[in-house]
């Protein structure tokens, strides 16, 4: 990301971010994402008194998270299961600063035809 591009100019007028399959991500991509937007923002903010502006998690910009973490983590190169587990974006330090929604309606269920296709889909997800 180069400072004063067109790039940064979009990211500092962006209001919410939504990183699908965050999951998959390993917690380090996001964390220098944060780095980045912290450090547009406040760099955006120079003339105002930067030593002023608050250092805020994604330089205070909305940020959603979307996935399902029942699926498949990060992967790790010969990495072992705390590897994996390490890399994953709810053993960062981010990850304190997150709220936490859960979808509670099943989707795929009000809208298929199929009687029978409807209880497989229902039986699979409580299931979990």
């Amino acid at each position: 990301m180069k400072k004063n591009s067109h790039k940064d100019q979009l990211r500092r007028r962006t209001r919410l971010t939504i990183w699908d399959e965050a999951p998959m991500i390993n917690r380090f991509a996001i964390e220098a994402f944060d780095r980045s937007l912290r450090d547009i923002m406040k760099s955006a903010s120079e003339g105002e008194h930067a030593s002023h502006v608050p250092d805020i998690s994604f330089g205070g910009k909305a940020i959603v998270f979307g996935g399902d973490f029942r699926q498949i983590l990060s992967v790790v190169p010969r990495g072992s299961r705390p590897d994996i587990v390490n890399a994953s974006i709810n053993s960062s330090l981010l990850w304190s600063n997150c709220q936490v929604l859960r979808l509670t309606q099943n989707m795929r269920i009000q809208f298929c035809s199929d009687q029978a296709q409807n209880v497989a889909i229902k039986e699979f997800a409580d299931g979990f």
